[in-house]
């Protein structure tokens, strides 16, 4: 029996298996074959399935930073961020691009510093924004103007247009050489440590470093660096800078001799002997002086900003009062005189000649300017007296005056350090005893004592 054909075998191509998505494995082959090209991975973070797509791998740089590698060849990467409550973006074509621009935005946030993006302009107007203090702690008109100024000559030019985050201690560094002179230098450094420091505690810089940098020289002349006592405060009052009585009345007399005669005599003496700044001086009245008493009450001072004068509250804004003799050292009738003045003055004021009734007032009858007192009257004053030489350089000033009394209050008057302190307006006694006193007197006879 002839047998029949066998059915010919089928075999079975159809898929059987559900589908799997090949998209993680072509990221993952994308990442692979991108850190491969490079040795070693620029963006680093936790690798996880994002939470919208699971067939797409994200990397979790941290500070809420999320990067999204390529899919695909061509593609490129992509980071997503909330900074200052608003979600941003950065992308590149390469991860090494993306990583550079993703450390700028790590620093932002780990600092929480959303400002460091805005121009150096705006990190120079929040340091010299008045409402970046408290009330109590604002700057004093005078050094308000002097930071401006600074800021506006110096940094200005250098940082204004960089962004914050750019700026650099070379920045920094250009901008304090800029300087003309050491001293100069030495105050603009203050003034950027200043500036740093602002700007880390405002959120435009996160970098301390700003501020470790010094005036350098580059060839400008250099004063020789200042020689000290061993031991002794910086701010000790060598003997030399202190004029002696008969110094003093030299300076008076030469005074006297100018166009005001004895008014100006008058305010040497009570600078001298009562230690008031020239400031306290200019806006000095009658209804400050107690006659009877001999007390002076110093609750303001006169300064000059940008050219124009204001009465503002004594150094430190602290008022005080203070006392002064009835007869110097050298014999001048202090008290004698300033009574009479004080009289001459309440009659000039009840005559409208003297509308303050200032003590001292200018040839116009109103506050005078610094500017015009140093030149008009001190210096003939200061050649005449011997203060000053025909190149007009000398050892002594105005200020030199404060030295005069808290040393005659010390040692002549033989009041406690902490009276006189109160009395000059220092900060503290420690001020005074290092200023006038210092920490080295004695010390040879101490030893000589001991070595017998």
């Amino acid at each position: 029996m002839a047998l029949s054909a066998l059915p010919e075998s089928k075999i079975n191509t159809e898929i059987t298996q559900p589908a799997v998505s090949a998209a993680p494995a072509r990221a993952r082959l994308a990442g692979k074959a991108s850190r491969k090209a490079r040795g070693e991975a620029r963006v680093t973070g936790d690798t996880r399935e994002s939470s919208r797509d699971p067939a797409r791998v994200v990397v979790d740089a941290g500070c809420g930073i999320l990067v999204y590698p390529p899919e695909a060849a061509g593609q490129r990467w992509r980071a997503t961020f909330t900074e200052n409550g608003r979600r941003r973006f950065r992308q590149a074509m390469t991860e090494a691009e993306l990583a550079v621009k993703l450390a700028k935005v790590t620093e932002r946030l780990r600092a929480g510093a959303p400002d460091m993006e805005r121009p150096g302009a705006d990190l120079i107007a929040h340091y010299l924004d008045p409402d970046r203090l408290p009330v109590a702690k604002r700057w004093s008109r005078r050094h308000a103007d002097t930071q401006r100024r600074l800021c506006r000559r110096f940094a200005a030019p250098v940082i204004a247009g960089v962004t914050c985050q750019d700026i650099t201690p070379g920045h920094m560094q250009q901008i304090v050489n800029a300087a003309p002179t050491a001293s100069e230098g030495d105050r603009l450094h203050r003034c950027l440590s200043a500036l740093v420091t602002a700007g880390i505690k405002g959120g435009y810089l996160t970098n301390p470093r700003l501020r470790e940098v010094h005036w350098q020289a580059a060839g400008r002349p250099v004063p020789e660096p200042q020689a000290s006592t061993s031991g002794e405060s910086a701010l000790w009052v060598d003997l030399a800078e202190i004029p002696a009585g008969t110094d003093v009345a030299k300076l008076g007399q030469a005074l006297a001799l100018g166009r005001r005669g004895e008014l100006d005599e008058l305010m040497a003496h009570v600078a001298a002997y009562a230690g008031l700044r020239q400031g306290e001086l200019f806006a000095l009245t009658a209804g400050q002086i107690a006659a009877g008493t001999r007390v002076i009450t110093v609750d303001r001072k006169l300064v000059e900003v940008a050219g124009h004068l204001y009465v503002e509250a004594p150094k430190c804004r602290k008022f005080r009062a203070t006392i002064y003799p009835v007869r110097t050292p050298d014999g001048y009738p202090l008290a004698g005189k300033l009574a009479a003045r004080i009289e001459q003055a309440r009659a000039e004021q009840d005559a409208g000649r003297n509308p303050l009734g200032l003590i001292f007032p200018s040839p116009r009858s109103g506050h005078w300017r610094s500017s015009n007192f140093d030149r008009r009257v001190l210096a003939p004053a200061y050649r005449a007296a011997g203060w000053r030489d025909e190149h007009g350089n000398g050892a002594w000033t105005w200020h030199s005056l404060r030295h005069v009394f808290c040393t005659t209050a010390l040692f002549t008057w033989k009041l406690d350090a902490t009276d006189v302190s109160r009395m000059a307006g220092h900060a503290n006694y420690r001020i005074t005893l290092d200023m006038y006193l210092g920490t080295t007197a004695g010390v040879l006879d101490r030893a000589r004592h001991a070595t017998q």
